[in-house]
């Protein structure tokens, strides 16, 4: 599923150029900023059936990047596929996370559900909503850290890595262990999982994964790069590959297909799809903190302006150590625009990682922000010979 490092298309190309006047560091040197950008143009025939004629721009698989949050989104596919194929639960089962170890927490209530206890499906809801790192990092614990990289390996996703959970600070033995869980009907236990303890080897050949001249560690600010050999990977291409096989399931083939029924699907939509503003649980109040935007790096992450309900955005997003991503299916049932736009840019320009200084609100949102309008324009003015059906994602 990965494509291979080829050359540039000359419309991404262009397009990408026409951003240099804005973005003069990142169009002038993309290899500094480890710019990779795919875009899929999508077709449909008679029977709405979707043909991809796919863009690269500075295609690297193999090139180093931290891919943030975009993660969580097999994350969250796996988990939907794990409850699906459990006669005992569904996504909303309440569930209690049990804790053996003094350095992982476990769970029993969650006062931001509607229920008022955790589930999968909450997870899902607050982790695409508002990235939530906490949700990612359960989800990643019902999995266990085995089960993530063989079904992504079994559905084609051979350079991918998930080898640790988000935004704690835990050691390699750690993160292979994962604690047990207990799923509830009232009072009633109908299913219960066991810790457990990974014991694969995934260390990978990636290229140029040491970054920085200086990185902070443990508060402390050290000459040298930071070595990122033992971090989260997924390359660009299988972000993308990922992203149209959730959105079009129907392209791929039996061997690879995710066991999902129809309604899981229409969960993902509904949960890639959200605002802040249309959540009730929990609720998002401040739109100044969570804007439509705040989510949603193409096309309006470096605006407050509110998305038109005509546009919606199915998607991941990443930011960290400089790095910052979108992984994403954009439609507009009203002028019947879509296509998969996935896309990563780094910038730190004082070199130094962990320090929390990175210029993603100056240089890098409004960055991938205006190449989202830029490749919308474009679709805008693309004609089509059938128009696509957009039923199964804003019948929901």
């Amino acid at each position: 599923m990965t494509c291979s490092e080829s050359k540039d298309s000359s419309l991404l190309e262009s397009i990408i150029v026409s951003l240099e006047n804005d973005f003069p560091s990142i169009v002038s040197d993309p290899g500094k900023h480890r710019l990779q950008v795919l875009y899929s143009q999508i077709d449909r025939d008679e029977n709405n059936y979707p043909k991809f004629t796919t863009h690269k721009f500075r295609l690297r698989p193999r090139e180093y990047f931290y891919p943030a949050s975009t993660t969580k989104f097999p994350i969250a596919v796996l988990a939907l596929e794990k409850v699906n194929q459990n006669s005992k639960i569904n996504p909303y089962t309440r569930l209690e996370v049990l804790t053996e170890k003094p350095e992982l927490n476990g769970v029993v209530r969650d006062l931001n559900s509607e229920s008022g206890y955790p589930s999968i499906a909450h997870y899902i809801h607050t982790l695409f909503i508002v990235s939530d790192n906490s949700a990612n990092n359960r989800l990643y614990e019902f999995l266990g850290r085995d089960h993530i990289n063989e079904r992504l390996w079994e559905l084609g996703y051979l350079n991918t890595r998930i080898r640790h959970r988000l935004s704690m600070s835990l050691s390699e033995e750690l993160n292979r262990y994962t604690n047990p869980f207990v799923f509830y009907d009232k009072d009633q236990k109908v299913y219960e999982q066991s810790s457990q303890v990974g014991k694969l080897d995934l260390d990978s050949d990636y290229d140029h994964y040491l970054l920085g001249k200086f990185h902070y560690s443990n508060g402390k600010k050290n000459a040298g790069p930071l070595d990122f050999s033992t971090k989260n990977f997924m390359n660009i291409s299988e972000q993308h590959e990922f992203m149209k096989q959730i959105i079009f399931p129907e392209s791929i083939t039996t061997k690879e297909r995710l066991d999902l029924s129809d309604e899981d699907y229409a969960l993902l939509y509904k949960k890639m799809s959200i605002l802040p503003r249309h959540s009730d649980y929990p609720k998002y109040p401040d739109y100044k903190s969570y804007y439509d935007g705040y989510c949603k790096f193409f096309m309006y992450g470096d605006t407050k302006d509110t998305i038109p309900d005509h546009i919606k955005i199915f998607n991941k997003v990443g930011l960290a150590y400089g790095f910052l991503l979108d992984n994403a299916y954009i439609i507009d049932t009203e002028n019947n625009v879509e296509f998969i736009l996935t896309a990563v840019v780094y910038h730190n320009d004082n070199k130094t990682m962990n320090d929390d200084t990175y210029e993603y609100d100056t240089i890098t949102i409004p960055f991938l922000a205006e190449l989202g309008r830029k490749i919308y324009n474009v679709e805008r003015a693309r004609e089509k010979e059938y128009v696509p059906n957009f039923g199964r994602f804003i019948n929901k």
